[in-house]
């Protein structure tokens, strides 16, 4: 058997005056292995940290990805209801708009026969009364040429 190589790690001073080699690196390599376990605790210490780290970032993400989704739902319901309300204003507008030019129209028909009944009665009235002026001319012309025919035979049998 060869001798053991040198550690840099102390050793107990009772394993150094022993020259059983075994018994001197069996407390290093219980160390040494106890180190490991160590070193592997703290890796997978690290790896669950990460992981924890990496799952609380998803979820960040997922949430703000939620946020947002959810204010363009939002934003998409706002404008619908903004242009809904918007063609509905249009629409009455429109439809008072129709409502006041019907109402001109028939204020406009309702002047417009007025004058129809009120021109048929002047004309009415005109006719009438030149009705009533060739008349009294007939009458006048009658008692005109009676008077003359009067006259002409008084004037000849007289």
């Amino acid at each position: 058997m060869s001798a053991p190589a040198k550690s840099t790690t102390p050793i107990a001073p009772a394993v150094v005056e022993s020259k059983d080699w075994t018994k001197a690196t069996t407390p290093e390599l219980l160390s040494s292995s106890e180190d490991e376990l160590s070193v592997l605790d703290a890796k997978a210490k690290e790896r669950r940290r990460r992981k924890q780290v990496r799952r609380e970032e998803r979820q960040r993400r997922e949430e703000a990805e939620r946020k947002a989704h959810e204010e363009v739902e939002c934003a998409k319901a706002e404008a619908e209801r903004k242009a809904r309300e918007e063609v509905e204003c249009k629409a009455r507008e429109q439809a008072e708009k129709e409502r006041a030019e019907s109402q001109q129209r028939k204020v406009a028909e309702e002047a417009a026969k007025q004058r129809v009944v009120e021109v048929a009665a002047k004309q009415k009235m005109m006719a009438q009364e030149a009705s009533k002026k060739r008349a009294r001319e007939e009458l006048e012309a009658g008692l005109v040429s009676f008077i003359l025919i009067h006259f002409c035979f008084s004037f000849l049998f007289c």
